[in-house]
């Protein structure tokens, strides 16, 4: 009988045991499935955010692209203004500014960060056209001051000319 109760004793024991170790191997079953979820997780998580930097960045490179055609062509607009190439300076210059807009607009206020060097010239380009105004209408000025100067000159010399055909009243030209 002894052996009979040591038998089922050692029975309890192995039970006790196998329930300890089933007990321990499913908590540490949960824990690496836990650590395996959390780990998906943080993965989705980062696919997600790397893929919005490269949209963002995608968007801003594109974004650039335009910024970069906007100011090539307001630079050769600029370039037309008041040399004679183009008919009618006005419309130009209304042209010019409404590009000029167009371009702030394009920059936005979010993408001003990411966009200084267009932000800091797009700033001074009002006081470069207002510049490049006061040089033309100085200019125009000069051409039409040259031209009032040579009119006057053509006509001291037609008027010399005349004195100098009638020697009645003594008028030698120089």
């Amino acid at each position: 009988m002894n052996s009979n109760k040591g038998k089922k004793q050692n029975i309890e024991e192995i039970r006790r045991e196998l329930k300890k170790f089933i007990g321990h191997f499913s908590v540490l079953v949960l824990l690496s499935f836990g650590v395996v979820y959390l780990f998906w997780v943080s993965y989705d998580c980062q696919c997600t955010n790397i893929q919005k930097d490269v949209i963002a960045y995608k968007e801003i490179l594109n974004k650039q692209q335009v910024l970069s055609s906007k100011l090539d062509t307001i630079y050769y607009r600029m370039s037309l203004l008041n040399t004679d190439k183009v008919r009618n300076n006005m419309f130009l210059g209304d042209y010019i500014s409404k590009n000029i807009q167009d371009f702030r607009k394009a920059i936005g206020e979010d993408s001003i960060a990411e966009f200084k060097h267009y932000y800091f010239f797009i700033t001074q380009i009002d006081s470069l056209l207002s510049l490049k105004n006061e040089i033309v209408s100085i200019t125009n000025r000069e051409q039409h001051i040259l031209k009032d100067l040579n009119e006057c000159i053509n006509r001291i010399t037609k008027i010399d000319q005349e004195l100098s055909k009638t020697p009645s009243l003594g008028f030698q030209s120089r």
